[in-house]
């Protein structure tokens, strides 16, 4: 998703890779040049060296790379201050922009949270740390917990989906039990729509039943699931309002409603469910204050892609 399945850099184009762990160096492209290395030493050491008197030379250059960011933001700014409801992605993450505490440790799922935080969230402070999943799914929110365990007195908040807090939700009983208080914001579009471009370019949209049985499961009723645990457990079915064709399609990357806040709450954790915009701003404050730990449900729009890579 990040280089738009290899094509950005586009392939010939010189590559410099710096990275701690030498099997990343290569991983994806051949490079020019490899440097095993701590990335903020290494670019210290260059910085270092530079010549500044060439930076004349430079002002064409920083002048292009200016205008696009200006029109990138530009692109996005309506989505940025949207109203909407459900709620834009790109809304959500203007909101942590703006409200997330100066020294904060932020941390985020791979798939479509890594691309709406990676292109829409704006880190104000250079006290706060941006931690991001390498590629594995429901990564985010035992890392959020790893890393308030590490820096209890930091305030930690989590970027997940919903499809990527299923994989370790139990854990936040884990959380309660040992008062592990990280802020958990969940962007709840009750889908994985991040695999709908790969479903209907593979399959046109028309997706077999042979197909599906490579990524579908076994029925689960978590309701009952849940009672059995000792929470209160609530079934919700699917809503009926699209046409079979189109239902069949979306069934393959949509989930049942579900309401993580509640479910946060029926494990002893903080809930807050966000439905409007204007919501997130004091649930994130209140989220920040508790002495538990909290899940933020924010109800965003299932329609909403993350952009892609820009060539």
């Amino acid at each position: 998703m990040t280089t738009h399945f290899w094509a950005v850099p586009r392939p010939g184009v010189a590559a410099v890779q710096i990275d701690i762990d030498p099997e990343a160096l290569g991983r994806n492209y051949p490079l020019k040049a490899a440097i095993n290395a701590d990335a903020k030493v290494t670019l210290a050491r260059m910085l270092a060296a530079a010549d500044a008197s060439t930076a004349a030379r430079r002002k064409p250059w920083l002048a292009t790379v200016r205008g696009l960011c200006d029109e990138y933001a530009a692109k996005y700014r309506e989505l940025l201050e949207s109203d909407a409801v459900p709620i834009r992605p790109e809304r959500l993450c203007a909101e942590l922009s703006r409200h997330m505490p100066d020294d904060a440790i932020v941390v985020v799922d791979t798939g479509h949270a890594g691309m709406w935080m990676g292109g829409m969230y704006d880190s104000k402070s250079a006290d706060q740390d941006y931690l991001r999943s390498a590629g594995h799914l429901g990564w985010a929110f035992p890392a959020g917990l790893g890393a308030k365990c590490a820096c209890p007195e930091r305030p930690v908040v989590t970027f997940t989906g919903d499809a990527g807090l299923w994989y370790h939700i139990a854990e936040i009983e884990t959380a309660v039990r040992w008062g592990i208080n990280a802020v958990t914001v969940v962007n709840n579009n009750s889908s994985g729509n991040q695999s709908k471009r790969g479903f209907d370019r593979v399959y046109g949209g028309t997706q077999t039943e042979q197909a599906r049985e490579m990524w579908t499961f076994t029925k689960v009723n978590f309701a009952r699931l849940a009672e059995d645990m000792g929470a209160v457990g609530i079934r919700v079915e699917k809503p009926a309002e699209l046409g079979p064709a189109i239902q069949q399609a979306r069934e393959l990357w949509t989930f049942n409603p579900m309401n993580f806040a509640r479910l946060a709450e029926d494990m002893g954790a903080l809930g807050l469910r966000v439905e409007k915009a204007s919501e997130f701003a004091p649930a994130l404050a209140r989220a920040l204050e508790a002495k538990r730990p909290a899940v933020i449900d924010v109800v965003t729009d299932i329609e909403a892609l993350a952009p892609l890579a820009v060539a």
